[in-house]
């Protein structure tokens, strides 16, 4: 029959179509009809529902009303599988309580259960039900780990057979090697397995496997299979061999939840490993627990025999209470312990003093010490460097992009924060890089890029598990939403720093941060009433000894909002007394362009800009004017009609003028947009700039410069730099 269909297939006329409709490929020549152009494949992709689509079916197919999230968790669990999801659909008649059923969904559901094994499973011959219950193990597999697990040596050709029949198989990379199971179709394996007595149980099926992935080198897979046969003191033995690596890498969580299988004993019969889940347990913000898992190994530090060691442990166990503190907002304990454990920790650990002395220079940071924080943060991120410790190498780079912006050195921040991404390669440890260099372009304007930098920080952030930098993260991406226009997203940005925070052991000084963020956002919207509210939770944080304009200046800031100005004034010299002072240019320029809002007469207001514009053009602030409204925008016009810093009040005031959903100037009317840096290089290249010039300005190299300049010609259609301002001009790019 298959050689007729493929004569038909050779010599069918044109108009003739066949539709051949199977669970398994047919042995006809595919490939050759393939190559051809002559075949068109619906397959399981093609066939499955997408979420909308799940969304819909589900609607129709249920008299309950399902959340957005139930609706998605079934359509993952179900992986758009159209039966699974009528199956799903048919036991939700039943039920009442929705979202239980959703969060306890499997493939051990009796109508999953029920129809794959009448359907799929029973239909299989012997050895291929053999080999799917011993291989169900697996999250994911390859033809050589079927064969360590299963005790064979043809998976190889099972796993084809497989794919060919389309059985709940699905390929992990374009050239066949690895797979998985379908989901619902792996939890139903596991149940019949933990059913089935084969000549081996599920917990040598997962030694096996484990054995396997560390002769590989694959040590995550090891010790997650160690776990699942529940083989301890091997799993503890794998942990030990990389969990120093992986603090090192910030793959912190990965490491905590490793931890917190083994028994407790397990854990404290190796000093080392106490150590480690103190540490995992002090960066995902669960303090009161590291503390106690922290004193447990202060005790065995005290009791070792050798004085050596033991020094090395109690300088070990001081360095993690620093962190502790400083975490705690304790900045003065975590100084003195810091510089304890320095006394301590032998030169050559370099690893140990690197970790100490970041903490000691964010201590610095946080107490407004910038001069010393940064003397700090310099060492320690050539100490890390030396001592090949990522996570502290890129933690001291993301805070020194903190400290050079603080210090109103923008641009020289945004290259220790870019070299700390490039360093990092999307580690997680480079999520304070992310959200810092993000903060720097909301301030120079640029939204999408800063968007995008948020994004990914708090993304990162979430895999490092540092609930601080997710907190930070949140908060600028709240005021850039604002800036963008988008209210309900700044609100629900806002909420998320609170939810952490109140989730997690965070230090005052971080909750009352969030709380002044929230202040900022509230006057944005006009909602004086909230803003009244949130400032009341921004208490002692601010008691003068650090700069912090966050949170200093939100009195000021309600003040200015309730128009009265005089009492705004009074607190805004002080504050600027102290920017000044502590080197705090960043906020020296925040409380000026306030002070501006503020003064009685026009000479006055005019006065404070002036200054406030002379710090802050050599860098290119642009949101520290634009935040401020429309009062900042009429004396920007004022300063404009009097030529204070002409050519930069014009660039802020084109600031004000761009749309607050996308960075860019509503009156464009080309086919490709320009992007928010092409618009950057085309302002600069109008002012004849050189080449090396827009380069210097922007922190880009010539090259990029380069290509930036040819696709601005393109999108204008123009051919030189002339041609280029002219156009610009035209459709109103350029003020």
């Amino acid at each position: 029959i298959h050689q007729q269909l493929t004569f038909l297939l050779e010599h069918q006329p044109p108009v003739v179509h066949l539709v051949v409709v199977s669970r398994e490929d047919p042995p006809l020549p595919l490939p050759r009809l393939r190559a051809r152009g002559h075949l068109v494949e619906i397959r399981q992709e093609d066939l499955r529902f997408g979420p909308d689509e799940a969304a819909e079916f589900l609607r129709r197919a249920t008299r309950c009303e399902l959340s957005p999230g139930e609706v998605a968790a079934l359509h993952r669990r179900t992986e758009g599988w159209i039966a699974g999801l009528q199956l799903a659909a048919l036991s939700l008649h039943e039920r009442d309580d929705t979202q239980q059923f959703v969060e306890s969904f499997t493939g051990s559901h009796r109508y999953i259960l029920d129809y794959l094994i009448e359907e799929v499973f029973q239909r299989q011959p012997p050895g291929l039900q053999d080999f799917l219950l011993k291989t169900s193990v697996l999250d994911r597999f390859t033809a050589a780990l079927c064969d360590a697990v299963a005790g064979r040596d043809d998976s190889g050709d099972l796993v084809l057979s497989l794919e060919r029949a389309n059985l709940f198989i699905v390929p992990l990379d374009s050239s066949r090697q690895w797979y998985r199971y379908h989901r619902l179709f792996a939890d139903l394996l596991r149940q019949q397995l933990r059913r089935t007595r084969l000549d081996v149980a599920g917990p040598e099926l997962h030694r096996r496997a484990s054995r396997w992935y560390e002769a590989k080198g694959l040590q995550d897979d090891a010790v997650r299979h160690a776990l699942a046969a529940c083989d301890w003191e091997r799993a503890a033995a794998l942990i030990l061999d990389v969990e120093e690596a992986m603090l090192r890498r910030g793959e912190v969580v990965t490491l905590l939840g490793w931890l917190q299988e083994l028994p407790r004993g397990v854990v404290r019969h190796h000093p080392q490993l106490t150590m480690s889940y103190s540490w995992a347990l002090t960066l995902t913000g669960q303090l009161d627990d590291a503390e106690a898992v922290l004193a447990a190994a202060e005790r065995a530090a005290q009791d070792d025999s050798d004085p050596a060691q033991q020094a090395a442990n109690i300088a070990d166990v001081i360095s993690a209470q620093a962190f502790i503190a400083r975490t705690r907002g304790d900045d003065a304990r975590t100084i003195e312990l810091s510089q304890r454990a320095l006394s301590l920790l032998p030169d050559e650990n370099l690893a140990g003093r690197a970790v100490v002395t970041v903490n000691l220079g964010i201590a610095h940071w946080s107490s407004g010490h910038l001069a010393e924080a940064e003397q700090a943060l310099r060492e320690a991120e050539q100490v890390a460097r030396q001592a090949r410790n990522p996570y502290a190498q890129l933690t001291a780079l993301g805070f020194l992009g903190a400290v050079e912006g603080a210090q109103g050195r923008l641009h020289q921040a945004a290259r220790w924060l870019r070299r700390a991404i490039r360093a990092g390669e999307g580690a997680p440890p480079t999520a304070l890089a992310h959200d810092t260099l993000g903060a720097l372009l909301y301030e120079w304007n640029d939204l999408e890029a800063a968007a995008e930098e948020l994004q990914r920080g708090i993304e990162l952030g979430a895999r490092s598990g540092n609930v601080e930098i997710q907190i930070g993260g949140h908060r600028i991406l709240a005021r850039l939403l604002q800036a963008r226009g988008d209210a309900p997203g700044a609100l629900e940005a806002i909420r998320g720093a609170h939810k952490l925070a109140r989730e997690k052991d965070v230090s005052p000084l971080m909750r009352a941060r969030n709380a002044a963020c929230h202040v900022q956002i509230a006057l944005a919207q006009g909602d004086l009433a909230t803003a009244l509210r949130w400032a009341g939770a921004v208490t002692e944080a601010a008691d003068g000894s650090r700069f912090c304009p966050l949170l200093g200046l939100t009195p000021a800031r309600l003040h200015l909002a309730q128009r009265e100005k005089a009492a705004a004034a009074q607190q805004l010299e002080g504050w600027y007394a102290t920017a000044v002072a502590g080197g705090w240019q960043f906020g020296a320029i925040e409380v000026r362009a306030l002070q501006a809002l503020a003064a009685p007469s026009v000479e006055e207001r005019l006065a404070y800009l002036a200054d406030a514009l002379t710090r802050a053009e050599p860098e290119g602030y642009v949101r520290t004017f634009v935040d401020k409204g429309e009062p900042m925008a009429a004396l920007l016009q004022e300063a404009a009609a009097r030529g204070v810093a002409s050519e930069y009040t014009r660039r802020l005031l084109w600031a004000f003028a761009r749309p607050p959903s996308s960075s860019r100037p509503t009156a464009q009317r080309l086919v490709e947009p320009l992007s928010d840096r092409e618009l950057e290089v085309l302002r600069l290249l109008a002012g004849r700039r050189t080449n090396r010039e827009i380069a210097q300005a922007l922190v880009i190299s010539v090259n990029t410069v380069k290509t930036h300049v040819k696709n601005i010609y393109g999108k204008l259609a123009v051919h030189d730099r002339r041609g280029a301002a002219t156009k610009a001009r035209e459709l109103d790019l350029l003020p």
